[in-house]
Parts: structure tokens; C-alpha cells; sequence
């Protein structure tokens, strides 16, 4: 576990060479819009609303509990692993943002991006590749902020894009089931 922990802190500080007033600008904006929470409800209402999106939305909404309670309830709880801002001696964060206490692994934002962005793409393709870009920005974010190591978030992505399929097959089939 060691190795890891070294190779994801030299990947932390690798990738904050990056780190510039811009840089750090964009990441508070991104972070704080990311976190708002009445910007998903619109945007789930909005695809809610709409006969065409409503299934799509609904799975979204199934693989995003899923990986909440998956990651968030279950694993973050069984790992326990401490976030890297808190233990990484230097560890640069920005005054302007709130950093949360709750464990790091995995990283619960690439968790719910992935895992949304997996069911985009069984849906649409092309939505779905647009969605999957938003997930990267959401996974490098959380390095960038010292938030998550690169292991968690790595695992979190992958775990994301398992809990889709798996939310997309749930749905998929209690869609069939409805129509009969």
C-alpha cells in the first residue's frame, strides 16, 4: 500500500506544476458549480419532464444512489483512508474553497460522474463521450484541489462506469417489465 501512496503523492504534486492563479480560479468555479446542488434538481427535473429523457434520467438518477450508496455508505466506511490535504505535509489548498472531512476513498465525485456519464453513453453516444470529458475535468479537479489521491479517484471512475451498466441493465429491464 505504500508504493501507492507514494506514487499518488508524486502524481498530486506532478500535477499541481499546473497551479496558477487561472488555473486555481477555474477550480473554485468548477468545484462550487459541481457542488450545487439546485443545479442537478433543475437539470433532473428538466429530464424528468421531457417524455424522451424521462428512462434516461431515472437511470442517472438509480446509478448516482447506487454509487452513493456503494461508495459513500460502504467502502469510504471500510477504507477509511484520510484525504490527502490532511496528510500530506504542504499539501496546497485554495482559502476560498470549503474542503470536506469525510474519507477519500474512492472519490465519490468521479464515482457519480462516471457512473452517470456510463449510462449517457449506452443511451447516446455522442452525449455520452461529451459526458465522459466532464467526468475527467471532475476526476482531475479533485487531484488538482489535493482532495482525492489519483488511486481514488481512479477507482472511483471505474467503479462509476461499473455501477452505470449495472444501473442501466436494472432500468432496462423494469422498463421492459412496465411495458408489458
Amino acid at each position: 500500500m505504500e508504493w501507492i501512496t507514494t506514487t499518488d503523492i508524486h502524481i498530486l504534486f506532478g500535477l499541481h506544476y499546473l497551479a496558477g492563479p487561472h488555473m486555481d480560479m477555474f477550480m473554485t468555479w468548477f468545484t462550487t458549480m459541481i457542488n450545487t446542488i439546485w443545479l442537478w434538481a433543475i437539470l433532473a427535473a428538466a429530464g424528468l419532464w421531457k417524455r424522451r429523457s424521462r428512462w434516461v434520467t431515472l437511470t442517472i438518477i438509480v446509478a448516482v444512489i447506487l454509487a452513493i450508496l456503494v461508495g459513500d455508505v460502504a467502502i469510504k466506511h471500510f477504507v477509511m483512508r484520510i484525504r490527502p490535504y490532511l496528510v500530506i505535509p504542504g499539501a496546497p489548498t485554495l482559502d476560498t474553497l470549503k474542503y470536506p472531512i469525510s474519507y477519500s476513498f474512492p472519490s465519490g465525485h468521479s464515482f457519480f460522474f462516471f457512473a452517470g456519464a456510463t449510462v449517457l453513453f449506452r443511451s447516446c453516444r455522442r452525449l455520452g463521450i461529451a459526458a465522459y470529458g466532464l467526468a475527467c475535468v471532475v476526476a482531475f479537479s479533485r487531484m488538482y484541489l489535493f482532495m482525492h489521491f489519483p488511486s481514488d479517484v481512479l477507482t472511483g471512475a471505474v467503479l462509476g462506469i461499473i455501477i452505470g451498466n449495472i444501473a442501466w441493465q436494472i432500468c432496462g429491464y423494469a422498463k421492459k417489465r412496465l411495458s408489458h
